[in-house]
């Protein structure tokens, strides 16, 4: 018998540095989704404690408006060790990195399809956007890579046209020296991707392809099936947002559609039986979520771009367990080992 759903494990979620489809965004490198799953007793007595520590005067307490002091941080952290182990999770992803793989995702993977090649088995998309992230700035001229990426957004965004795209592809692919000729081929396969691009743009003009630079939705698949894992099938409730209301209805059908990482199955479920929206104002977990995707993405982002204050360091070992996985290159943090779970 199928348990209703108001009698149903509730997980609250929340995002930080959502810039939507701007993904080269320079001031907010890193996308976090935290999900809470505590009971109301344990939130309540967790956010009160938080707020009695706050001039009365503050108005609601933010990740943001508490990091910037050092009374806040201090709450922060004291919220953060009441939380029970296996209460938060987080998935993470590197804006820039997410560009990349987008963009193999985009043109490349529809080509390698029509020749019978599975990009996503065994991982080959995701070496491939390796191999343009690592050398891509350093092969070629790095202006001109940068450039390419963002004629990318701003292609898929409908703010620039095919053709100046693709003419961003052929001044990077310039730029690189005769020597690495053979790098030079990875940027000639992009510019064959043009009758992809020309079949995608159609898409996106009619509205077919939309918010696919979101990060939101795919990360919140993929927070969800974590939380799946540990607390069977639940009910999400979710801080207000225009594009999980507007992407709910792909979430639930998710299973319905093939899994091209393991041909021959479907994705799974999602395990999420009915989406709720509400603000922090309502729930304490919501709240608990904004504080929880703040520090991770404040963590994260001292890892992607460096430098940071010392609270940055600080909540690494604080953090680092609730990762269950993200978009996220090698060599900076293995989310494999992070969390109940890799990505």
């Amino acid at each position: 018998m199928n348990t209703p759903p108001d009698l149903l494990p509730v997980v609250y979620v929340d995002e930080s540095s959502n810039s939507g489809q701007n993904l080269l965004d320079p001031h907010q490198p890193v996308f976090t989704l935290a999900g809470v799953h505590l009971p109301d007793e344990l939130a309540v007595s967790i956010v009160d404690e938080v707020r009695s520590q706050l001039p009365p005067t503050q108005g609601e307490p933010k990740y943001g408006s508490l990091a910037r002091s050092s009374a806040g941080r201090r709450a922060l952290k004291r919220a953060f060790g009441s939380m029970p182990e296996g209460s938060v999770r987080s998935y993470l992803m590197d804006k820039r990195f997410m560009v990349i793989t987008k963009l193999v995702d985009v043109l490349v993977e529809p080509l390698a399809d029509a020749d019978g090649l599975n990009l996503y088995e065994d991982q080959q998309g995701l070496a491939l956007a390796e191999l343009l992230r690592m050398a891509g700035p350093v092969l070629g001229d790095a202006a001109a890579y940068h450039r390419m990426l963002q004629a990318f957004v701003d292609w898929v965004r409908q703010r620039v046209t095919t053709d100046d795209f693709f003419a961003a592809i052929t001044a990077y692919k310039t730029s690189i020296p005769a020597e690495h000729a053979d790098f030079a081929g990875w940027i000639e396969l992009l510019e064959c991707c043009r009758g992809v691009a020309d079949a995608t743009a159609a898409d996106l003009a009619a509205g077919e392809q939309r918010d696919i630079l979101d990060p939101a939705v795919p990360a919140l698949y993929c927070l969800c099936t974590s939380f799946g894992e540990a607390v069977g099938r639940f009910r999400l409730v979710h801080d207000t947002s225009k594009v999980i209301d507007r992407n709910a209805t792909l979430l639930r059908m998710a299973h319905l559609l093939p899994d091209p990482a393991r041909p021959g199955r479907f994705n799974d479920p999602l395990p999420a039986v009915q989406i709720d929206f509400a603000d922090s104002t309502s729930h304490p977990q919501l709240q608990l979520a904004d504080w929880s995707a703040g520090a991770v993405r404040q963590w994260a982002a001292h890892l992607a771009v460096g430098g940071g204050d010392r609270f940055s360091e600080e909540l690494a070992d604080v953090v680092k367990p609730w990762v269950i996985g993200g978009v996220w290159p090698t060599g900076t943090v293995d989310l494999r080992a992070s969390g109940p779970q890799g990505e």
